[in-house]
């Protein structure tokens, strides 16, 4: 089973290349956290309602109704063609050559990955599929970021699933326990490896050390985009 592209990192080679991944010029203020520990930091209770949510907890148990899993599943596959949207209008609008090639190669991850659920879930046109609210606002919110911020922001709108899936994976110990028939998407989604999220999140630190992040900017970005996780897996039918 894929991996979803939400989570996955492994398109971090893209940005190896990027000056942001170099030490920055400009010392480092020693006085305050650098911007992707106090994001992390002031979104733990979103982290703690997507952990807590029946969505996860059914999964973890084995519990969970298939029906709720199906319409996640059904739901994801159109937020994806919906982000995928979103992050070619990012793409359109990126000044930075080394992001605009990354986005680019986000953007056809997320084409094949929603185009192998519309084929699994016979889904022939995404319009005839009904988001819910919270999934919907999760959209918007991109869609937001994508067409009025600059490049970067995107980029922090992306790490909060990047890093908040493997997070639960180690709270649920997703490699080493057994999730029944929801095994192989548990440990494909929920794998605990963050190492690819770090350097996002190194990108985003000196980006900020070198003045082209705005930390309260990033906060709301950064916070929405947690909440918008949290609230599409407290939104699924589980009993």
């Amino acid at each position: 089973m894929a991996r979803s592209p939400r989570s996955a990192t492994h398109l971090v080679h893209h940005l190896e290349a990027h000056h942001f991944l170099k030490p920055s010029v400009i010392p480092l203020k020693t006085d305050v956290p650098q911007l992707a520990e106090y994001l992390w930091a002031q979104t733990t209770a979103y982290q703690k309602a997507a952990l807590q949510s029946g969505y996860v907890q059914g999964l973890k148990s084995v519990a969970l109704n298939p029906e709720g899993f199906g319409g996640y599943m059904v739901q994801d596959s159109v937020f994806c063609f919906k982000a995928q949207g979103n992050i070619d209008i990012a793409v359109t609008n990126a000044t930075d050559a080394i992001l605009r090639k990354f986005l680019e190669a986000r953007s056809e991850s997320y084409k094949a990955y929603y185009q192998s659920l519309f084929d699994t879930w016979h889904i022939e046109d995404a319009s005839g599929i009904k988001l819910g609210t919270e999934c919907t606002e999760y959209v918007n919110h991109e869609h937001n970021v994508a067409t009025t911020m600059n490049s970067i922001y995107f980029v922090v709108a992306m790490i909060p699933c990047a890093k908040l899936w493997p997070w639960i994976g180690q709270q649920i110990n997703a490699i080493g326990g057994s999730f029944g028939v929801y095994d192989e998407w548990v440990k494909a989604n929920f794998n605990p490896d963050s190492s690819g999220v770090e350097k996002y999140e190194k990108l985003i630190n000196t980006a900020e050390q070198d003045g082209h992040i705005d930390r309260k900017i990033a906060l709301d970005v950064y916070t929405a985009s947690m909440k918008g996780e949290a609230g599409f897996f407290g939104s699924i039918k589980v009993k």
